[in-house]
C-alpha cells in the first residue's frame, strides 16, 4: 500500500495503526475505488463503534489517508471533511494522591540507594512523558531548567521546562545520570511497595500536570511547558485536585520531607551496607582502588559512585595513583 509507504520515520505501532484504519475501508467494500467513497459510507464505517473514543481514533487514522489520497490525487476531496462533529468526551484523568506521591517518592529514595529518585521526581514534578525522560541526556539538564526535544514529539517541538523549588532538590541529592536499566521493572518494584488505588500509562504526567494547573491557573503556560494543548488541559485536567491544601503539600515534597513516610507495601529485601561516614568514605576513595574498596563493603564499585554523587563526595579522576 502506498500510502502507508509514505509514512516514512512512523514507529512500527504508528504504521500498525493506520493499516487498521484501512482494513476497515477494505472489509466495507474490497473492491471500491478511493474516490468512490463518500461521507455517508465512512460515517457507517466509524458508526459500527459505540465508542465514541473509537469512533475518533479511527476517524483520524482515516482522515489521515483521505488527505494523502487528495495530495496524490486519488480523489478530489476528502470525504471525512463532512463528518458531523463528534461529541465531546471528558474522560477523567487518574492521579496518585498525595499520600501515594509522597510513599512512591519514599520508594524511589530507599530503593538502590536512590537509583530511581531523580527519574520518579522529574516524572513529578517536570510533568514529562515516559519517551521524553528516556531521550533526556544530562547535558538537557541546564540552570533552571530543562530542555526537552526528544522522545513522543521528536522533531516537532522544544520547550523548557522549569525546574522548580522541590525537583531541584532532589536533583541536587539525587543526580541524574540517565534512566537506569530495566527501569519499568523497577518501577513495578515502586508501584508494588506504594500499592495505589489506580496505575495507569502517564500516571505520574497526569499528576504533575493536575497539580501544576491547580498552583498556577494558567491553562496556556501549563500547556507548553508540558507540549500540549489548551483544550486538552481544559478538557481532562481541570480540577482533578480538589483540595487546595494538597496542591500547597505536593509543591513541598522535598527529600528531607519523605524521609520519614511509612510504606504501605515493601521493597525487596537489599543487601545490607555498612558504610563508612562520609568523612572516611572521601578519604578511602582516594586511597584505594574503588574495585578494592567495594569488595572490602561488599558491594560493587557502581554502588560506591552513586553513593559519593549523591552526598557529593568528589571522586579521584583515572590514572590516580592510589597508596
Amino acid at each position: 500500500m502506498l500510502f502507508l509507504t509514505s509514512r516514512v520515520g512512523r514507529s512500527t505501532q504508528t504504521v500498525d495503526y493506520y493499516r487498521k484504519c484501512l482494513q476497515l475501508l477494505y472489509q466495507s467494500d474490497p473492491n471500491r475505488n478511493v474516490h468512490a467513497f463518500t461521507t455517508r459510507e465512512i460515517a457507517a464505517v466509524l458508526a459500527a463503534y459505540e465508542h465514541i473514543g473509537s469512533q475518533r481514533t479511527y476517524r483520524r487514522g482515516l482522515n489521515a489517508f483521505f488527505n494523502w489520497a487528495v495530495r496524490a490525487r486519488y480523489c478530489l476531496e476528502n470525504p471525512c471533511d463532512h463528518l458531523e462533529a463528534l461529541p465531546r468526551q471528558k474522560r477523567n484523568v487518574v492521579i496518585l494522591q498525595l499520600d501515594e506521591v509522597r510513599q512512591l517518592l519514599r520508594a524511589a529514595q530507599s530503593y538502590h540507594e536512590g537509583e530511581l529518585a531523580a527519574s520518579v521526581a522529574i516524572l513529578l514534578f517536570a510533568g514529562l512523558r515516559p519517551s521524553e525522560l528516556a531521550d533526556l541526556k544530562t547535558t538537557d539538564i541546564r540552570t533552571g531548567n530543562l530542555i526537552i526535544y526528544g522522545g513522543k514529539m521528536e522533531g516537532k517541538i522544544k520547550r523548557r521546562v522549569p525546574i522548580v523549588p522541590p525537583l531541584k532538590a532532589w536533583l541536587d541529592q539525587y543526580p541524574f545520570t540517565g534512566v537506569p536499566k530495566n527501569w519499568y521493572k523497577k518501577m513495578g518494584t515502586l508501584k508494588n511497595a506504594v500499592q495505589p488505588a489506580e496505575w495507569v500509562s502517564d500516571i505520574l504526567r497526569h499528576t504533575s500536570i493536575s497539580y501544576q494547573i491547580e498552583r498556577d491557573e494558567d491553562i496556556g503556560k501549563v500547556a507548553t511547558r508540558n507540549g500540549t494543548s489548551d483544550s486538552m488541559i481544559m478538557l481532562h485536567y481541570r480540577d482533578v485536585v480538589e483540595n487546595p491544601q494538597d496542591v500547597t503539600a505536593y509543591w513541598r515534597l522535598s527529600p528531607d520531607v519523605v524521609e520519614k513516610v511509612t510504606l504501605k507495601g515493601s521493597l525487596p529485601d537489599q543487601q545490607s551496607v555498612k558504610w563508612p561516614d562520609d568523612k572516611e568514605l572521601a578519604k578511602l576513595v582516594f586511597e584505594k582502588p574503588l574495585t578494592r574498596l567495594a569488595k572490602d563493603l561488599g558491594i560493587s564499585d557502581n554502588a560506591i559512585r552513586k553513593r559519593c554523587i549523591k552526598r557529593g563526595i568528589k571522586l579521584p579522576k583515572n590514572g590516580h595513583l592510589k597508596i
